[in-house]
């Protein structure tokens, strides 16, 4: 099963709770790229990671998927037999949802195969529990993402848009810059409404280049990398986008079509073939 990357096309930051959650308003956007999840009945609960990226992840209980998959079989009164078998595709700690990918793929992969019958609404609750991002994966469709993860409008763009990933090496904590974040009393952004139509990605685009990513100063302040990757990505033909994930330090850029996408990643490519650069479009 595919846990596509989950890439943020902006991240606003409208508020700060009580409990000290941090509000947000985002347009998210899924790809075709991802890491690949794979289960099957075993006698008991374990994980197998390969891939690139498996070096950043541990085999134990702390493993999102180990995780997701416990409390599951909780809500369900079963004992948690299945054996997972994680491709590690996704950077770790890079901005764009790999962990939570991972989580919602593993909550379908266990309703399926030990054939749980939990209410969606259950699901949902406990995927927020597990990470902010892990509701709108379970998702994994265009939407408009609110609140702390909790409030999602599922979005229809009407047409192709294809997407260059850049990620310098550079694990970021989410945690770290959030408070960082709040160290710099920033003033919050106002919540947006969203038309729950089919929306052409041209009116999208252009509205998204009035947006910003809240977090994208503090991470470009700590990582001149990030920076560098964004001023090059600014001057590569046929550009329609580029801006941070998430909390980082992946970057992306936005065009219409695959060979624009091909020739701005070639051009990073000459320019430092050190960095993770992925080309792929959304779904």
């Amino acid at each position: 099963m595919l846990a596509p990357a989950k890439i943020n096309l902006d991240l606003r930051i409208t508020g700060r709770r009580s409990d000290g959650y941090h509000l947000l308003d985002s347009i998210v956007v899924f790809t075709e790229f991802g890491d690949e999840l794979r289960a099957e009945l075993s006698d008991k609960l374990e994980i197998i990671i390969s891939g690139p990226f498996a070096s950043g992840l541990r085999e134990c209980d702390d493993n999102l998927v180990i995780k997701a998959c416990k409390l599951l079989c909780q809500e369900a009164g079963v004992e948690p037999n299945l054996k997972f078998y994680l491709t590690k595709n996704m950077p770790v700690s890079s901005g764009i949802g790999g962990g939570s990918a991972d989580a919602a793929a593993a909550m379908k992969l266990t309703c399926e195969l030990l054939d749980l019958n939990i209410n969606d609404n259950i699901i949902q609750e406990i995927a927020i529990t597990i990470g902010a991002d892990v509701p709108v994966c379970l998702i994994s469709a265009s939407s408009h993402v609110c609140g702390v993860g909790d409030e999602i409008c599922q979005l229809s763009f009407d047409g192709e848009l294809y997407l260059l990933l850049i990620n310098p090496g550079i694990p970021i904590s989410t945690s770290s810059i959030f408070k960082k974040y709040q160290n710099c009393k920033t003033k919050f952004d106002t919540k947006r409404r969203i038309i729950k139509t089919k929306i052409q990605l041209d009116l999208i685009i252009s509205s998204l280049k009035d947006s910003h990513n809240s977090l994208q100063g503090i991470v470009c302040r700590q990582n001149e990398e990030v920076q560098t990757i964004l001023e090059i990505l600014k001057d590569t033909e046929g550009l329609l986008l580029c801006r941070m994930s998430g909390s980082g330090a992946t970057c992306f850029a936005a065009y219409k079509t695959l060979e624009e996408c091909n020739r701005a990643g070639n051009k990073i490519k000459q320019l430092n073939n050190e960095w993770w650069i992925k080309e792929t479009k959304i779904l």
